[in-house]
């Protein structure tokens, strides 16, 4: 996903737009790997500021994942803000250089930025619903799509008096 800053480069307060789209490589994460069932869809405003570009947009895209209360697999949408800055050579600080994007040529490759912004906003865990209801503890039905007669208020012999302390008060 490359964007040509060339138009705003030398002029400062220039803006230009784009709107991108390009199909993302399943990436891996942890033990999972997460695919994407929908292109990227990215749109950006690019301003030169004088001092640096700043790079305002959304990142649209949705991601194969997995419940991890029924483990049933399911899209997960993602619509997230992106704002970035590019700094150009000749202003560059350390300081700026540990949040910014160096500026050094026309054409940059913003694949691995956008990446970035889609693995910072997944979730610990994914839920298909709010309403999920997930697993039956005892005998592993989904109980979404069935239930079961297991016995509900099995306790945990560990926790039973726990359960008795509570009676008595």
């Amino acid at each position: 996903m490359k964007v040509n800053v060339a138009q705003v480069r030398h002029r400062s307060g220039e803006s230009i737009y784009f709107d991108l789209t390009e199909d993302f490589s399943p990436f891996e994460l942890g033990t999972e790997t997460f695919s994407f069932s929908a292109p990227v869809h990215v749109q950006l405003q690019v301003i030169n500021t004088n001092k640096a570009v700043l790079v305002k947009g959304t990142i649209e895209t949705e991601l194969k994942v997995v419940c991890g209360r029924c483990l049933e697999p399911f899209d997960y949408p993602l619509n997230l803000p992106y704002q970035d800055e590019w700094v150009f050579p000749a202003q560059a600080t350390e300081e700026l250089l540990e949040s910014a994007l160096l500026l050094e040529k026309d054409d940059v490759d913003i694949t691995q930025r956008i990446s970035e912004q889609i693995v910072l906003a997944l979730p610990m865990k994914f839920i298909c619903s709010e309403d999920c209801r997930g697993l039956c503890l005892t005998c592993g039905v989904n109980l979404n799509q069935t239930t079961c007669s297991c016995k509900e208020d099995v306790v945990d012999p560990r926790l039973a008096a726990l359960a008795k302390w509570q009676a008595n008060d």
